[in-house]
């Protein structure tokens, strides 16, 4: 049943971390040669989430020093993020109701939340194709 469907079996598995004192033309590089979406930053030792850096993060940098800024000067603080035994329908719902493309999943741990994963609207979207559709042409 498609609506008892888990994060843990569309999601990918991993994400791309730097340290919040990274400098932002390192986050750029990363970005460019992986073609990841978004990096995650991360307080060491503990790999605890801290923030986001998205492209439209990136974007906002366009013609500027990029040695000028680090990731803790560009992250966004308010990380959207889901427990990978959570629904595919909650993730549906909370990137709706968010106006997102991509949601971090995470675990919790003493220290915080701990990235492990990423689920996307592309993800979700070939987990549709398997799904029987009726069309009809005007």
């Amino acid at each position: 049943m498609p609506a008892k469907k888990k994060i843990k079996d569309i999601m990918h598995k991993g994400v791309i971390t730097c340290s919040p004192d990274v400098p932002v033309q390192e986050v750029v590089r990363v970005v460019a040669d992986t073609d990841v979406h978004a990096i995650i930053v991360v307080h060491p030792p503990e790999s605890v989430v801290a923030g986001i850096i998205s492209h439209i993060d990136l974007l906002h940098l366009y013609g500027k020093d990029l040695l000028e800024c680090t990731a803790a000067d560009i992250m966004t603080t308010d990380v959207v993020d889901i427990g990978i035994d959570r629904t595919v329908t909650e993730a549906v719902q909370l990137m709706l109701e968010k106006g997102i493309h991509r949601l971090l999943v995470t675990e919790d741990t003493p220290d915080g939340k701990k990235p492990i994963g990423v689920v996307s609207t592309t993800d979700i979207i070939r987990d549709m194709r398997g799904t029987r559709w009726s069309w009809y042409m005007a």
